[in-house]
């Protein structure tokens, strides 16, 4: 388990909280893992704008705002699959060319928010905050957190159960969810998640409880595609520090 002891994270905040709009942030999603879920999500074009060192990222200035296409984006390389590796935060708000430019009098996810369009911001090449995803792309969201490793199966293909489902967005809002690597079974197709987030959490989580204060799991189990919950009736065995199993 030594290798696969640590834990990412799901938080939701309501509406007025980080943004206007609710928003969703995930820990350990990089800049190429991100541009490749606006894909998924049908979106084809956009404005990026990076600040920092970006060094995953190709021919996108920094401090202003970069029209981009998502296909010529990766046929062209021009995003890196890295993980870490920069000192900075891009935002991409999704956009045709013909919207013209962002104004400059406002940030490009007020601007994104104000024209009811999905937005992402990375952080470092390691955290992503999602805002304007309605209910479909929000499922979306989760069945690909759910679904990383060590599962090996593809999560475009997963549904989840709609008691489940329920579920996860109730707590998502409420506490967030941690999603420990070392309690993933992936030969049993199952998954133990845990209600709260770790003081070590890369993410935002100052009105966030600990998983000690939570106390609240669910063993997710992938059958014929379809995520199913079940509740776990012991104690959380996640560390409120780390995020790990096992550790005092």
């Amino acid at each position: 388990m030594a290798l696969l002891n640590w834990s990412m994270t799901m938080i939701g905040y309501p509406a007025h909280t980080r943004s206007s709009t609710r928003v969703v942030g995930l820990s350990h999603m990089s800049t190429f893992a991100a541009m490749r879920f606006v894909e998924d999500l049908g979106i084809v074009s956009g404005w990026l704008k990076a600040e920092g060192s970006q060094p995953q990222l190709e021919r996108v200035r920094v401090g202003s705002p970069t029209w981009i296409g998502l296909p010529e984006l990766f046929q062209e390389r021009r995003v890196v699959m890295t993980e870490g590796l920069a000192s900075g935060s891009l935002v991409f708000a999704a956009g045709a060319k013909s919207d013209g430019a962002p104004p400059t009098d406002r940030t490009l996810i007020a601007w994104a928010e104000s024209r009811r369009q999905p937005w992402v911001e990375v952080v470092d090449n390691e955290t992503a905050y999602w805002g304007g995803l309605d209910d479909r792309q929000l499922t979306m969201l989760m069945a690909w957190f759910f679904s990383q490793r060590p599962f090996d199966h593809d999560w475009h293909k997963v549904t989840i159960e709609n008691r489940t489902l329920s579920i996860l967005r109730h707590g998502l809002f409420e506490h967030g969810w941690t999603r420990n690597l070392g309690l993933v079974k992936a030969e049993r197709r199952t998954s133990d998640i845990w209600g709260g987030v770790h003081r070590n959490c890369l993410l935002d989580h100052a009105h966030q409880p600990e998983p000690s204060r939570v106390q609240a799991g669910l063993r997710l189990r992938l059958e014929l595609n379809e995520l199913f919950g079940k509740d776990l009736l012991e104690r959380c065995p996640l560390n409120d520090e780390t995020g790990k199993v096992g550790v005092k």
